[in-house]
């Protein structure tokens, strides 16, 4: 995550070199440590020698950008120490060694951990004199890369993951951990410090998600296999798996009580439902096979679905108060943010499976009223007819000729227009951008991939009247009658909002908190599964 300058590291070595020629020896002779402690400095009374940090940094063969972060951390802090005092460990050290083990039990990666610090830590907290170790310099030094180490992988994701060949188009985010851990030391505490941490909310409610289902796996209840013995059970039907299935909707949390009755009862129908909207299924009571195979897929692979999610997570921005959209693909939703905070929410329609959308980022720029559609040139060559009176029928006019003789096409402005009233550009190499659509039937359903890539919207009015109402002399009646008007208008948009296209098929959502799963719409978690599990998890 970290792109510092090699060049850095090779001028500092080159310094060390040139002083161990001039004193003819082999040992770099480094400055005098500046002791003066300031109001800027002034974080604790111990400091260490800054021929340690060199040679820690030999003896644990950092690479080149571990090793100017290193350097640069505690040069900033004139060499002093970072997680020791003169009354030994500080509180934050505790707090950290807890975080990454917690962080490594729930994920299973094992990687995060550093057996040279965990050694020296259980000997400190054993030591029941609590004294300063033997060797404090080391222990400091163990704990900054341990908190470097910790903070790459866990937040930034794993390294050896190419996001463009999983098709996901999104920055990275970027940051710095010295800056973080800068931060939390400011503060004295790792848990008060949570916001320093480059972690969006996604992802915090992602751990927990994963946590709760690895207790599920250990709950008989939860694990058990439904024995179903009809292929369809109706609301008011009794059936012998009634009991085993209650049990399990409530070890879920989608029913809070279960009996021994085989009714299917109206307060089960409502847990049925709410199993329901979190897996995407139809919500209408009904426990049919698609229901049934859910309810009896293995717990373990809802555990992977979560982290093959939860990496996910690590590459998305973080959340700074500030508006966005947020269209997440296999939930076919759009949610609007503002102040971390979900104003409100609509269903959308996104590309087929042959046709998908792509998952990127961009910047909202324009909102078009009355909108012309540019008939894209794979539609016009493989999906359309070539007569004047095919074109008239459907408002469309020829405003133009490919090299090839075909028609550049366009739509005029309304009713019929295939991107309805409304439009918002976020300028893209994807020529994807959300609309409003004629066909207002299509968001009736559950599963709603339809489009050529672009995403159509179920209540563009109210996303026009969100960014419109009130700015730059728009009111709502204006908007209206100028989306019903025939002709194209821009609204440029001044304010900077980001539009994310992601795709997660497992999350936590942020207005109940309930554990969400959906289908692999375009295949992308299990070539995910593959690189993190080395399997083809489906």
């Amino acid at each position: 995550m970290r792109r510092m300058v090699r060049a850095g590291l090779i001028a500092i070595l080159g310094i060390a070199a040139v002083l161990q020629m001039a004193c003819g020896s082999n040992t770099p002779q480094a400055k005098p440590v500046d002791a003066t402690v300031t109001r800027q400095n002034a974080y604790i009374k111990l400091f260490m020698d800054s021929l340690a940090l060199q040679s820690f940094i030999g003896s644990e063969q950092l690479n080149a950008d571990d090793s100017i972060a290193m350097l640069s951390f505690y040069r900033n802090r004139n060499y002093q120490y970072a997680w020791w005092d003169s009354s030994g460990i500080t509180e934050q050290v505790h707090n950290f060694i807890n975080l990454y083990r917690n962080y490594a039990t729930i994920t299973g990666d094992s990687s995060v951990l550093y057996g040279r610090l965990d050694s020296l830590y259980d000997a400190h907290v054993n030591d029941t004199l609590n004294v300063l170790p033997v060797d404090s310099t080391l222990a400091d030094l163990l704990l900054t890369r341990q908190f470097f180490r910790y903070v790459e992988r866990a937040y930034a994701g794993r390294s050896d993951l190419n996001v463009k060949e999983l098709e996901w188009f999104i920055p990275k985010k970027q940051f710095k951990p010295e800056e973080i851990l800068n931060n939390v030391i400011a503060t004295g505490n790792m848990d008060s410090a949570a916001a320093a941490l480059p972690v969006n909310s996604l992802f915090r409610n992602l751990m927990k998600a994963i946590a709760r289902y690895q207790a599920l796996e250990k709950n008989p209840d939860a694990a058990a296999l439904l024995q179903f013995d009809v292929k369809t059970i109706k609301p008011g039907d009794s059936s012998a798996v009634m009991p085993a299935l209650k049990a399990k909707l409530v070890a879920f949390g989608d029913l809070t009580a279960g009996d021994a009755s085989m009714l299917y009862d109206s307060n089960t129908v409502e847990g049925v439902k709410h199993f329901q909207r979190r897996m995407g299924l139809t919500a209408d009571g009904a426990i049919g096979p698609a229901v049934q195979q859910v309810l009896n897929t293995p717990i373990k692979h809802w555990e992977q679905q979560l982290l093959i999610n939860l990496e996910r997570a690590r590459w998305l921005p973080v959340e700074r108060g500030r508006k966005f959209l947020f269209v997440n693909i296999p939930s076919y939703t759009l949610y609007v943010f503002d102040s971390s905070k979900v104003q409100f929410t609509m269903g959308v329609v996104v590309g087929t499976a042959a046709h998908n959308t792509t998952i990127f980022s961009g910047t909202l720029k324009h909102v078009v009223l009355a909108p012309y559609w540019n008939v894209p040139y794979s539609i016009v060559k493989n999906e359309m007819g070539r007569t004047a009176s095919y074109f008239s029928k459907r408002n469309m006019e020829i405003v133009g000729r490919y090299n090839d003789g075909l028609p550049m096409v366009r739509q005029k402005p309304g009713a019929s227009n295939s991107l309805g009233r409304v439009k918002f550009l976020f300028p893209n190499s994807y020529n994807i951008y959300l609309h409003d659509t004629p066909s207002k039937g299509l968001f009736s359903q559950t599963d709603r991939a339809f489009s050529h890539g672009c995403i159509r919207l179920s209540d563009p009015k109210k996303l026009a009247y969100y960014f419109l109402d009130g700015y730059k002399g728009w009111t709502v009646e204006k908007i209206d009658a100028t989306m019903n008007g025939s002709k194209e208008t821009y609204v440029n948009i001044d304010e900077e909002v980001p539009v994310l296209i992601a795709y997660l098929t497992a999350w936590v959502d942020p207005a109940n908190g309930d554990i969400n799963f959906r289908k692999d719409l375009y295949g992308h978690d299990k070539k995910m599964a593959s690189r993190l599990f080395g399997s083809q998890e489906k």
